[in-house]
């Protein structure tokens, strides 16, 4: 209860300290904190932007203060600070709640603490300033909840005029004021927690934005801060504003953003001279000067001398900026290519670097190359680099050429060149240089699966794209290779670079998969080869590939997730290898098909040919095991396998043994093969046989797919004219696909002999389809709908129905488009499709 009264008898008191007319700030005591201390880094803010300019947030801080106090004791209020050095043992700087607990004991009426603020990472362009006051908490509670006002309305207030203050001296892009708990969301300040006098936090501005870092190591800078914190005590107490002016700037380099180390700025008629710091920052400060005409005269030595007359007005600041003309005549700073280079690259563009603001039309006068090459002279924004763009992509290889800027060029103030640097005006400029030939074209495709414009069968592909270089591999990512369906919106996807030959391989697989019958748009942009050459966002590589309305049924013959060599042959075990230097196949569980979902592994084939042969053929042969009991027939079927590329233009191959039915040992004039495929890709892709339409190849059969047949052996081959000597192929997902029709040909009874769900006709569809299905026995038979959440949207069969094939229409009604599931259920017998609504 006694708190709450004295508590109410010191608001009391503020309102009539604020409201009264005051001369001065006597009778008032000021807490001033400079935060952090010590230069401790578990407790300080350390930033170096530059060797030399060493920046300690505490140290900035602290010399704020030390400015602060002064002009507040000038005005007539007792000043104490929190620390009056910079200097502790590591962690030995006073805590937060020792400040609360001395501006308390010396019964101070305000308290302020000094801060400066930082962005969190790498900041390149903010610099703001932010007030913080203490938050009236909920009952009992001393870290928050918040209730939404402030402890102290005073304060509240004069952050008010404080946010405004700083900006008008430092210049900052903004402020803003909060209440601590309503800011940091989970807790209040310490440093204000606990005072009995109104009190706010400032962070000035962010000492992590370099040039502001820069800034704050100069005192001048520092006390345009402590100015704006004294006048805003002045503003809310009343006092009268101060009449004596302000002049600060910043100086750098005409046509440079370099600012000027070591400055002297000389102001008159005063004659009192600013001799700048070595922190990079250009700044200048003159304070205490009288209202009325004043010149303010820059003469920093290397520059043209410069001066500025002001009328200054009662208690102005004004800012005045310079931008100083370097003394000597322009000269050449800098090349590209360095003069005498003999491996300058033929791709490139050539830029002159001058010490001055050009007169463009002069140097355009002045400029020749020889051998003459036609293309553009262009300047950056300030006319102080030229840079002469060649109209062709490429300058001709190993050609010497010679580039002048003859005497006439000048600067844009009438200072003739000093070509050769020795100090004189009027000397030419000569750079002389070889290019070297160079790679200047972005990347081209030599191979893509599936072709552009082609419709492939089946839709279990994975999407290859070759180029004719390497790839710079931080561009090959999901958004620079894109897929969609025509007319529709890009599709999830994954995006994997491989390297192999001197190519580059891109695998692009849709997350959800391929859908049959469909039309898709790859778009391929910003890709980019070693050298940097990038196929351009403004003209993307694009084509288009469809696949087939039907289904198919798949049947694994070897999915490789086990150790290879159980049931395949080392090549060289194989009488019919022959012409090899050296072969090996392994189990590769670094490399495989992650396409397929199921995949762990892949079988790895490497092999080096014996180019001295004059025949060369590998027959991997698949010897035993369960692989080698799959027999299939050819109609409506398709022999496929997953195979990684290396690009080396190895011939491959399928081989199977044919009419097993008939001759269940094989023989060897029933080994029937398809037609070489030259291995052009590198990454996965899809090889397949269409059994039932494609060529047979010739080699120990008659050439004709005529009974039963099981798998044989991958084959290679060397092309002298094409091949590399050397290769490496992954196998991955051996196996046969059957078109979804043959799932219910029904035998001579009529009754099929397996279950099957059909893939739905059309697909995708609107507003309606069909959906096919076989029973070989009687039984419960659901057909059922989903949505892409798992929703239940539509039940089509819940019945008893005998054994027979059954076709059930689905019409989509209201349901909007997108890809929905569904599934058969009867028995043990369960399967699942996906379909697509297109409205």
């Amino acid at each position: 209860m006694r708190r709450s009264v004295i508590l109410f008898f010191l608001i009391a008191a503020f309102a009539v300290v604020a409201t009264a007319q005051r001369s001065d700030l006597s009778g008032l005591t000021f807490c001033i904190d400079p935060g952090h201390g010590g230069n401790d880094p578990a407790n300080d803010r350390h930033v170096i932007p530059d060797p030399g300019t060493d920046f300690w947030e505490s140290e900035s801080n602290f010399q704020k203060a030390l400015l602060l106090r002064p002009m507040l004791q000038a005005l007539g209020a007792t000043v104490y600070l929190t620390r009056e050095t910079n200097y502790y043992p590591s962690g030995d700087e006073p805590s937060l709640a020792a400040r609360v607990a001395f501006a308390n004991s010396v019964n101070a009426n305000w308290f302020h603490s000094i801060h400066s603020n930082a962005a969190g990472g790498v900041n390149t362009s903010v610099n703001r300033t932010l007030m913080l006051v203490r938050e009236k908490v909920v009952t009992d509670s001393v870290y928050g909840p918040g209730t939404g006002v402030p402890l102290w309305p005073q304060a509240w207030d004069i952050s008010a005029i404080m946010g405004p203050q700083i900006v008008s001296k430092l210049r900052t892009q903004s402020w803003s004021r909060w209440l601590d708990y309503s800011f940091y969301g989970t807790y209040t300040l310490g440093v204000l927690r606990g005072l009995q006098m109104p009190g706010e936090l400032s962070e000035g501005s962010f000492h992590d934005y370099y040039p502001e870092t820069r800034r704050l190591m100069n005192n001048s800078y520092r006390k345009m801060e402590a100015y704006a914190l004294r006048n805003s005590y002045m503003q809310y107490f009343g006092l009268p504003a101060d009449s004596l002016c302000i002049v600060a700037g910043i100086q750098n380099r005409r046509g440079f953003s370099t600012l000027i180390d070591g400055s002297q700025v000389r102001l008159l008629p005063e004659d009192r001279l600013y001799n700048g710091d070595s922190y990079h920052n250009g700044f200048y400060m003159f304070d205490s000067i009288a209202a009325g005409l004043h010149t303010v005269v820059f003469e920093t030595p290397g520059y043209d001398p410069d001066s500025v007359e002001i009328n200054f007005s009662a208690g102005s600041t004004v800012f005045l900026d310079r931008a100083l003309e370097p003394t000597p005549p322009p000269t050449i700073l800098s090349t590209t290519p360095a003069n005498n280079d003999t491996a300058f690259k033929a791709n490139l563009d050539i830029a002159i670097q001058f010490s001055k603001v050009m007169d463009t039309a002069a140097v355009r006068s002045a400029f020749t190359i020889v051998p003459f090459v036609s293309g553009k002279l262009l300047w950056s924004a300030n006319n102080t680099l030229l840079t002469f763009a060649p109209d062709s992509i490429v300058l001709p290889f190993d050609q010497a050429y010679t580039i002048t800027i003859d005497t006439t060029a000048k600067s844009d103030r009438g200072m003739y060149l000093d070509g050769n640097g020795d100090g004189n005006t009027g000397d030419p400029f000569v750079l002389q240089f070889k290019t070297e030939p160079v790679d200047a074209w972005p990347p081209v495709i030599v191979a893509a699966y599936p072709a552009p414009g082609q419709t492939v069968a089946t839709s279990n592909q994975v999407i290859n794209i070759t180029f004719d270089e390497p790839l710079n591999p931080s561009t090959v990512n999901s958004t620079n290779v894109a897929i969609r369906v025509v007319g529709g919106l890009v599709l999830p996807r994954t995006v994997q670079y491989w390297e192999a030959n001197g190519k580059g391989g891109i695998n692009l697989y849709v997350t959800n998969g391929l859908t049959p019958g469909l039309t898709y748009l790859v778009r391929i942009s910003d890709v980019a080869d070693l050298t940097g050459n990038s196929i351009p966002g403004t003209s993307p590589i694009t084509y288009e590939f469809s696949t087939a309305s039907d289904s198919y049924l798949y049947t694994t013959i070897d999915d490789f997730n086990t150790d290879p060599t159980t049931n395949w042959w080392q090549p060289s075990t194989s009488g019919s290898t022959t012409g090899l230097a050296s072969s090996t196949l392994a189990a590769d569980a670094s490399r495989y098909c992650s396409f397929l979902g199921t995949s762990t592994a892949s079988a790895r084939l490497t092999f080096a040919w014996d180019t001295t042969q004059a025949a060369w053929l590998v027959r991997e042969y698949l010897s035993g095991g369960t692989p080698r009991s799959v027999t299939w027939n050819k109609r409506m079927g398709r022999l496929q396998a997953y195979v990684w590329g290396d690009g080396s233009k190895t011939l491959f191959r399928f081989a199977v043994d044919d009419s097993v039915d008939a001759f269940p040992a094989g023989t060897a004039g029933n080994h029937e093969i398809s037609e070489w495929i030259p291995v052009d890709w590198v990454g996965w892709r899809l090889v397949e046989w269409d059994l039932e339409n494609d060529p047979v190849g010739s080699w120990l059969g008659n050439g004709i797919l005529e009974g039963q047949m099981r798998f044989d052996s991958f084959q290679l081959s060397y092309d002298p004219d094409s091949s590399a000597a050397t290769g490496e192929l992954n196998f991955d997902q051996l196996q046969i696909a059957k078109n979804s029709l043959t799932a219910v040909e029904k035998p001579e009874s009529g009754i099929p002999d397996d279950f099957a769900l059909l893939q739905n006709y059309p697909n995708p569809f609107n507003p309606s389809t069909t959906i096919s299905y076989a029973l070989p026995t009687a039984g419960q038979v659901q057909i059922t709908v989903f949505d892409i959440l798992g929703r239940e949207v539509a039940r089509l069969v819940d019945a008893v129905q005998p054994a027979g094939t059954y076709a059930v229409v689905f019409n989509t009604g209201a349901l909007p488009s997108g890809v929905y599931i569904y599934r058969m259920t009867s028995g043990s017998f369960s399967a699942v499709r996906k379909m697509q609504v297109l409205k």
